[in-house]
């Protein structure tokens, strides 16, 4: 699936910087590749045009290593190494050994080996240190020791498109948090020379991942990484490189998007031409595998693309009149009047839309149906009550229109549920990043876990739909001259928000309680700020005020100094405000009730040491061909406790069944109360049923101390405070379809 434009760019990079690192008499060369050509400076971002692409953070410590250094054994064994989060690094290692010994290194993902063998190196003799050539993804490391070798040290060099993050959502939730975080690094790891759609199995820059890659750019990082945006904004269109992902970035989304962020008028006229032949011309539809979203196979192709191809002409028109094309505006007027003339003709069934192509609503046709405008505000009822409550056919990539829909129709509530129902497993686990397919189940075409689908996919959306959408600060001018801060914050009772806009930070942080809105704002200079006091979060309104002055009682009353009135809508109070930072205070009678419960407070347990600990299983260790290329991973029972959520134990000699066993030995008592099963990474190996027993000697094992069923993911399970030296876990179920698994075990006191 590599794409090669994309492999040409590749070949285009030039080595630019080199390092010598001698130890014991060998010499590691590691080349760091930057882009050759150039790309022109975003017009309102104050970044120097020659700045390096790619940063050295340096060489970094592990959070945690399986073994305690310096260490060496009688046979080959393995040193597994946590990163603090999912990064681009490279190993290095310290060693102390006899010639010739090979040494073999990788991330513990294993999707990198789509793209990266693992590296070797064979040692010299005495003390060496060694490091890998190429960089790699994940968030951990493997290296696989030679018998008779001492390693003394281990490190990893961490690189990274040369950004930082500066923007910030934080809220009175904390799933929403971890959600805006994981969404980040995800965002982080899915750009280096250009934006990827997922670091490790593939790297190809496909528009559709590109579109909300390049709306998070600004809403995340500084504005270097506005390169990569304009270089996706000005790249040469493909035709028949899934081109309804391009239908899905040539509208508001993606090229009118930037523009907004950017005001770079010069790029718009650039790609004029080829947007135009693109939309008049090029694009063929009818097409019902035109790919517009993995998600389930009941896509509505035909109202899909009659969407964006009415979304898209109207950035069309937009762009004509920019760049002085004024000539094609009536072509484009024609265009869009067709569509919809005849849209609710060809796709209104009464309570939703629906073409002939599939057999039931799709929520992605409805929700762009209201998107687009094509949906009258009279129909949002139905389609609400009929489709998106009730489907999700939306991936997570697509489910960023169904959210922004849902908003539109004034359904956030339901939105902010929709989103935490959806990603309720990435959520609480491990892993820094979110991932290709909800649930790690690839609903297209089959429906099957999917084990080769990446844990870091750049589609999500999440922290653009959280700062720009509920935090609701967005631009309304090119360039941020004018910007608005309408928040939607549903039954979140506080948010703080930094947007780091071409202009500057823009800051703001909401408070509510049953008598007061407090929303304050902190505006960069040469804009202007729309404010919007939200009449929904009220049952009643009384008075709003700025700096400490009345500014409205029912109708505006000014007297203050840099704000105007705006005017009032059937969903805000609004204002005009002037560069400087702003206190709004809405006074009357609020709600605070919300349908979601606030997540339970981290746990203060103690996870016991697992280097020493024993394991052993109902089956022999052994491997599984991992994925279509048949790469083979291990699925030892020591996996299970190496401190990474990559690895793991698996029994692939059959399905779940009564009596399967995994057993450890912690090699002297201990007291605990608590063991989690986390089997993230394959998902669905959950235990259908579980039972827990202990034992002082491994042989004579107590009463179960706790039953029950599994839960996808992380299985969390408690009991009465014991001291014991061993506790086995013992499969009760049975399942027709998976295995049983444990990619990583933790016992707390």
């Amino acid at each position: 699936m590599e794409n090669q434009d994309n492999m040409r760019r590749e070949l285009k990079q030039k080595p630019q910087l080199f390092r010598k690192r001698t130890g014991g008499g060998f010499i590691v060369w590691s080349v760091w590749l930057l882009l050759s050509f150039a790309v022109p400076a975003v017009v309102c971002a104050q970044v120097p045009e020659d700045f390096p692409m790619i940063k050295d953070y340096g060489l970094k410590k592990y959070v945690r290593l399986s073994k305690d250094l310096p260490h060496a054994e009688n046979a080959s064994w393995k040193l597994v190494c946590e990163l603090p989060y999912n990064c681009h690094f490279q190993p290095w290692i310290e060693v102390e050994s006899s010639a010739g010994k090979e040494i073999r290194f990788n991330s513990s993902n294993p999707l990198v080996q789509y793209l990266v063998p693992t590296e070797t190196c064979l040692t010299a003799v005495g003390q060496s240190v060694y490091e890998a050539k190429k960089w790699v993804s994940g968030e951990g490391a493997i290296y696989t020791i030679p018998a008779g070798v001492t390693v003394k040290a281990v490190q990893y060099r961490e690189t990274g498109y040369n950004t930082t993050f500066a923007g910030s959502f934080e809220c009175n939730d904390e799933d929403y948090n971890i959600l805006w975080k994981k969404a980040a690094r995800t965002a982080y790891l899915c750009m280096r020379d250009h934006f990827y759609d997922c670091p490790d199995r593939e790297r190809v820059g496909f528009w559709g991942d590109g579109t909300p890659e390049l709306d998070q750019c600004f809403y995340l990082f500084d504005a270097r990484s506005h390169k990569l945006c304009k270089e996706l904004a000005r790249r040469q269109l493909q035709p028949k490189f899934y081109p309804g992902q391009h239908m899905e970035f040539l509208g508001e989304y993606g090229l009118w998007f930037y523009y907004l962020q950017t005001g770079d008028a010069e790029t718009l006229k650039a790609v004029y031409d080829q947007t135009k032949t693109f939309l008049l011309e090029t694009y063929k539809s009818g097409n019902v595998h035109t790919w517009y979203d993995w998600g389930k196979e009941n896509k509505d192709t035909a109202v899909i693309e009659a969407c964006f191809m009415f979304i898209d002409l109207k950035t069309l028109k937009q762009m004509a009149e920019l760049t002085g094309h004024a000539a094609d505006i009536s072509l484009i007027d024609e265009r869009l009047n067709e569509i919809a003339r005849s849209f609710d003709q060809k796709y209104w069934r009464g309570n939703f839309y629906k073409s002939d192509q599939v057999p039931e609503p799709d929520d992605r046709a409805n929700a762009m149906a209201v998107n687009a405008g094509l949906a009258d505000p009279a129909k949002w009822p139905a389609i609400y009550d009929n489709v998106l409550t009730k489907q999700t056919d939306a991936s997570n990539f697509f489910d960023r229109w169904v959210f922004e829909a849902l908003v539109k129709m004034g359904k956030t509530d339901y939105a902010l549920l929709r989103m935490y129902d959806r990603y309720k497993t990435m959520i609480p686990c491990s892993f820094t990043t979110l991932w290709e397919h909800y649930d790690r189940w690839w609903a297209s075409r089959r429906n099957a876990f999917d084990d080769a689908s990446s844990l870091n996919h750049g589609w999500n959306p999440p922290a653009l739909l959280l700062s720009q959408t509920i935090a609701g600060v967005s631009p309304e001018a090119p360039g941020w001259s004018t910007y608005h801060v309408l928040p939607k914050e549903a039954f979140l009772t506080s948010i703080k928000c930094v947007v780091p806009s071409v202009k500057g930070d823009v800051t703001m942080a909401l408070k509510k309680s049953d008598t007061e809105y407090s929303l304050n704002l902190t505006s960069p200079a040469d804009t202007t700020a729309i404010v919007g006091i939200p009449k929904s979060s009220f049952k009643k309104l009384n008075a709003i005020k700025a700096n400490g002055t009345t500014i409205w009682n029912g109708t505006y009353v000014g007297g203050v100094k840099g704000i105007s009135w705006n005017g009032e809508d059937a969903n805000y109070v609004k204002f005009n405000a002037t560069p400087g930072t702003w206190k709004f205070l809405g006074l009357g009678q609020l709600s605070l009730a919300s349908p979601k419960p606030l997540p339970a407070q981290a746990s203060k347990d103690v996870a016991l040491d697992k280097k020493s600990w024993i394991a052993s299983a109902s089956v022999s260790d052994g491997i599984f061909p991992f994925s279509g290329r048949k790469i083979p991973v291990d699925t030892s029972a020591a996996n299970a406790f190496d401190g990474d959520h990559w690895t793991g134990w698996r029994d692939m000699t059959h399905t779940q069944y009564p009596g399967q066993w995994f057993q450890v030995d912690m090699q002297e008592k201990q007291s605990f109360h608590r063991v989690v099963l986390d089997n993230t990474w394959a998902l669905w190996d959950s235990p259908v049923g579980y039972s827990v027993a202990v034992s002082d000697d491994g042989t004579n094992w107590s009463q179960p101390i706790a039953t029950g069923a599994g839960k996808l993911g992380i299985t969390d399970i408690t009991f009465p405070e014991q001291n014991a030296r061993c506790l086995r876990i013992t499969q009760t179920g049975t399942s027709p379809t998976y295995h049983w698994s444990i990619y990583e075990l933790d016992v707390y006191r």
